[in-house]
């Protein structure tokens, strides 16, 4: 392959396809790539600031139209189980206790979601709890098994209504809202069957109805706020959102620069042929990259990632074992941070002030410290060889 360096500075370049090119230094600075595919293209050098990465609008209008039927799907079979659960005989003809199921179900859910987030815990607790709960009022008379249909269905309810609040709030609320009153509307037929009374059903539906849009909202936010007990959500809602997105799988990013680039919805996972190669990367304010897919690159740890967008070490200044491979931190100020047992390797502090920092046991193959100030720094047993620059350093 032959490189083609061009200037595509300011261009409208959505859904164009460079696979598999070489573009090395090639100026994508100012351009509309949403939807483009790089995927194993060389892009080495290439200047992507400023650029828009993303979703073209086709693509993110399907995601709504998506949303919209799913978080209604959600909203009528939340509101059709707490008509369920209340079709049955109510223990000790006490019409009060028909509403029970449905109420005690959205505090299981809402106790277990906010202590433990959406992980395996969770939905152990919740599922325990459900069974716990059916055994009880089968005891009490009643049929249990509408209780642990119940627990399923607000279950998957759950998951898509947080996706799709995350993805877009108005819509989800709207579909959630309209798929309740739906459901709702089945409590007046609730007589046709000669259970329940219409006051109960209609309760039940809207305690699990609600009860589940406002803790999808609740799961949504904790989500995007970084909360690692949200981290699959997150995963879920990323990885849908990019579908169609800009794709940089497997391509050859070395010294590429994203300075203040707009990166939602892109890939940048490893292609079946090759691994991305992310190699001094700059990522200097790029915005949204958090919501882009990003593999197991260093960019998937929340610290490494802000030290790179932001330049700014976090309040710990704690990078302690943490895997910065091929990291770009040329000229930051990093002063007393600690890079103990770190993995710098192939990572560039070009002009960095690395006053007082503490390398002990790091990893320094090939790291490039041309100019850096590294004064009282502690270098206690690091690797380094041969490849490791340190030219005019302090």
């Amino acid at each position: 392959m032959t490189s083609t360096a061009k200037n595509y500075a300011g261009q409208n370049l959505r859904g164009k396809s460079f696979k598999g090119q070489d573009l090395s230094e090639a100026d994508f600075s100012g351009a509309d790539l949403r939807g483009a595919d790089f995927t194993d293209a060389i892009l080495r050098g290439a200047n992507f600031s400023k650029a828009e990465t993303g979703l073209q609008k086709r693509w993110f209008i399907f995601q709504l139209v998506i949303a919209f039927f799913l978080s209604v799907f959600s909203g009528l079979f939340t509101a059709y189980t707490g008509v369920v659960t209340t079709l049955f005989p109510a223990p000790y003809n006490i019409e009060i206790l028909r509403i029970v199921p449905s109420l005690v179900i959205i505090i299981i859910f809402c106790v277990a979601i906010i202590r433990q987030g959406f992980t395996a815990t969770a939905f152990v607790m919740i599922a325990g709890a459900l069974a716990l709960l059916t055994f009880v009022f089968a005891l009490l008379g009643t049929v249990a098994l509408p209780i642990l249909f119940g627990g399923v269905v607000v279950a998957l309810a759950l998951l898509i209504l947080s996706w799709t609040f995350a993805l877009s709030g108005t819509i989800a609320f709207i579909g959630a809202l309209a798929g309740s009153c739906y459901g709702a509307l089945a409590s007046l037929f609730v007589e046709w069957f000669g259970a329940g009374s219409v006051s109960s059903a209609l309760t039940g539906a809207v305690i699990l109805a609600s009860g589940t849009v406002l803790l999808s909202v609740y799961a949504a936010r904790r989500a995007f706020k970084g909360d690692r007990k949200f981290d699959r959500l997150l995963k879920f809602i990323i990885g849908f959102t990019s579908i169609g997105g800009t794709s940089f799988r497997g391509a050859d990013l070395t010294k590429a620069n994203f300075t203040k680039a707009y990166l939602k919805s892109s890939d940048f996972r490893n292609s079946r042929k090759q691994a991305t190669n992310l190699t001094r990367t700059i990522w200097n304010q790029a915005e949204k990259l958090d919501r882009s897919r990003l593999g197991t690159s260093i960019l998937s740890n929340p610290e490494v990632r802000k030290l790179l967008v932001t330049g700014k070490p976090n309040q710990s200044k704690s990078y302690e074992g943490l895997n910065l491979r091929g990291a770009n931190l040329d000229g930051v100020y990093l002063e007393g941070v600690n890079f103990k047992r770190a993995i710098l390797s192939e990572a560039s502090f070009c002009n960095a002030n690395l006053e007082a920092v503490n390398f002990t046991e790091a990893q320094a193959i090939g790291t490039d410290f041309t100019g850096a100030q590294v004064t009282g720094a502690c270098l206690e047993g690091w690797s380094y060889n041969h490849s490791t620059k340190l030219d005019d350093v302090e």
